[in-house]
């Protein structure tokens, strides 16, 4: 009786390519080793974020102003030395918070991934789900690409939101209007829904969820993502 094949074996930097067009292949390969696409996909997209930071001043600048809106309306009594402390405070965490903020996203993400496939029947450990999260973020850093392109060629002076460099319905939504509408509406987009579909396809070959399954948890953890606008919505901010 012929023993059944090991799953080839491959490096990362073959996995790193693999995913955008083999990712079945990918997954059923790489069970474990999380920490290697984590920092990888975390340091790109993190550069990433900083740099485009430094070439999107009119949104920044925007985010700026609604975070101390925001933080004025819950404390009146601000004096003016705080409100300018508060604005040294909102622009270096949106400059470069990102460099935490990416890994704290992709372990999050790897936690919602491993519930749902564990409560849909996978045998993936929480390493595993990490490991999904960070491969299925990877189109991640080809958006944040596709932002700093448009801030160099287009003339992007105007710009106010960062849902204005998307590839979904937020790119046509009203700037302006409630952010929690921007941020539910503006994971429509294109990169986020191949995020979601790459962790499906994670769950049935790396957690042996059934594929009909897998697709359903990988829809809960599009909602899952959602649940900060959904917070906004409920609290009014």
């Amino acid at each position: 009786m012929t023993a059944p094949t090991a799953p080839q074996q491959s490096s990362l930097i073959e996995d790193l390519v693999d995913i955008w067009y083999a990712p079945s292949a990918v997954f059923a390969r790489r069970k474990r080793g999380l920490w290697g696409p984590l920092v990888v996909v975390a340091m790109l997209c993190s550069v990433l974020l900083v740099v485009n930071a430094g070439l999107m001043p009119g949104v920044m600048e925007a985010e700026v102003q609604t975070a101390m809106r925001e933080a004025m309306l819950k404390n009146p009594s601000m004096t003016a030395a705080q409100v300018e402390g508060m604005r040294a405070m909102f622009e270096g965490s949106i400059t470069w918070g990102p460099v935490l903020f990416v890994p704290v996203v992709l372990f999050l993400l790897g936690l919602a991934v491993f519930a749902v496939g564990r409560l849909f029947g996978g045998t993936l450990t929480y390493a595993t789900g990490v490991m999904i999260a960070s491969l299925a973020y990877l189109p991640r850093v080809l958006e944040l690409l596709l932002v700093t392109v448009q801030s160099l060629v287009l003339d992007t002076s105007m710009f106010v939101s960062r849902y204005q460099f998307s590839w979904g319905v937020g790119r046509f939504l009203d700037p302006s209007g409630p952010q929690w509408t921007l941020n539910l509406l503006g994971r429509i987009d294109l990169f986020t829904l191949w995020v979601t579909i790459l962790i499906a396809i994670g769950l049935v070959h790396a957690g042996k969820v059934e594929k009909s399954k897998a697709y359903a948890g990988a829809a809960i953890c599009w909602v899952f993502g959602a649940l900060p606008a959904v917070y906004q919505l409920v609290s009014g901010t």
